[in-house]
């Protein structure tokens, strides 16, 4: 007897996550049973097109087991994948179609997936201009919601698949982002960007962000925007802001504006918005400023200021650098750090194992006593084996790349002196 053919539709999404609806309605998978039939289904939605031959699915599937009836493993999988199909609601049929060396999925019922979906969509904004080539970009890059199928991010088959989507999606934002550019788009343009940004913290988006913000003239969330950003490189990456991002710190910098009523308005913004314990955090940027300012004051009124570099290391004394071993220091370093300097004080992260800090006002033998406080507060909070190496020198010794610090020798408890 003749199956009667399926009108519904079937919606599968793989960006960002799995699901399946058919008519609306979820479609669950058992998952006490095993997820090749899981992997199959994916494979066959991923080469919903064009189908896709035995022998790749079965080296996608089988080839790391070292299976030896590879043929076999298959059709049982292909058995367990329509008993679970049939299972969670799915309308009688076959749904896979062997033919020619060749599976795909069943054309009686009609499947809809969200990277078709993307792909059609960029294929048809090529062959476009203007308006309907904005909107169908818009449309592609609204449709992906993360990475490809992240719960197999460790199959060979689906990495491949994740870089390719992956990188239409960046050329498509950057084809959009040009064209909204051109019309003056900004809000658009920060919309799209901050949703790739959560998905990609990658300085190409935050800095899009930026531009847009800048653009719209909103310059304080474009700095809370960078600030963000660079706390971010610093405490995943290790990484300095780049030139790039340097450039939008100053632009930002030099047009925050407004125009307050009186003084006590302007003090309301530049006062601290919480009166925390212990020194003051700041970026790089504004610490060079900072420096730069007080090597000034030093000339007019000889004030005493020390620049301490406090470098993590292991219990060799040498800096550490694998990323794992110093994020789980990183926050009780900086607690360290805070803690044992005043409020008059100035810090900021220079690496991702290297802290400066700024002492106003102070000797340098109270220099050493602030070193032996970090040091011991550090390894009271649980830093094990680790150091934490400091060199001292006065602002007027440093030299401009900070590459100059003096008044310094390594001693094994890890204490600087002269």
């Amino acid at each position: 007897m003749e199956r009667e053919k399926s009108t519904g539709i079937m919606r599968v999404r793989m960006l960002g996550g799995v699901s399946i609806t058919y008519e609306g309605a979820a479609v669950v998978f058992d998952r006490r049973s095993p997820a090749k039939f899981i992997q199959l289904f994916q494979l066959l939605m991923l080469h919903l097109r064009e189908g896709i031959g035995k022998a790749e699915l079965i080296d996608a599937l089988y080839g790391k087991d070292g299976v030896e009836n590879g043929n076999s493993s298959l059709n049982n999988t292909i058995f367990r994948l329509r008993r679970q199909l049939k299972k969670a609601g799915m309308p009688e049929d076959a749904y896979i179609i062997v033919k020619k060396g060749k599976c795909r999925w069943s054309e009686n019922i009609k499947a809809v997936v969200d990277i078709h979906q993307m792909e059609a969509a960029i294929e048809e904004a090529c062959m476009e201009s203007g308006e309907k080539k904005e909107e169908l970009l818009k449309e592609a890059c609204s449709l992906y919601k993360g990475e490809f199928l992240p719960s197999s991010a460790a199959e060979a088959w689906s990495v491949i698949a994740g870089v390719k989507y992956r990188d239409l999606y960046f050329d498509c934002m950057r084809e959009l982002f040009s064209i909204l550019k051109n019309r003056g788009a900004y809000e658009d343009i920060l919309y799209i960007s901050s949703h790739a940004a959560s998905i990609y913290p990658y300085e190409e988006w935050q800095l899009w962000r930026i531009d847009s913000l800048l653009a719209l003239n909103r310059h304080k969330e474009a700095l809370k925007v960078y600030e963000e950003t660079a706390s971010l490189y610093f405490n995943e990456f290790g990484l300095n802001p780049s030139g790039k991002m340097l450039e939008r710190f100053h632009a930002m910098s030099s047009q925050i504006q407004g125009v307050p009523s009186d003084m006590s308005e302007i003090r309301r913004d530049l006062r601290e918005k919480t009166k925390g314990k212990g020194a003051y955090f700041c970026s790089l940027p504004s610490f060079i400023d900072t420096y730069r300012i007080m090597t000034r004051m030093m000339e007019r009124t000889g004030m005493s200021v020390f620049l301490m570099l406090c470098t993590l290391t292991d219990s060799f004394g040498v800096p550490i650098e694998k990323e794992e071993k110093i994020s789980k220091a990183a926050e009780k370093f900086q607690t360290a750090v805070k803690l044992s300097l005043r409020r008059g004080d100035l810090y900021t992260r220079y690496s991702s194992c290297q802290f400066l800090v700024m002492l106003p006002g102070i000797t340098q033998e109270n220099c050493f006593r602030v070193a032996e406080r970090i040091s011991r507060l550090f390894k009271e909070a649980g830093g094990g084996s680790n150091r934490i190496r400091c060199y001292i020198s006065s602002l007027i010794d440093v030299t401009e790349d900070f590459g100059g610090l003096k008044h310094g020798i390594t001693f094994p408890d890890g204490w600087m002196r002269p």
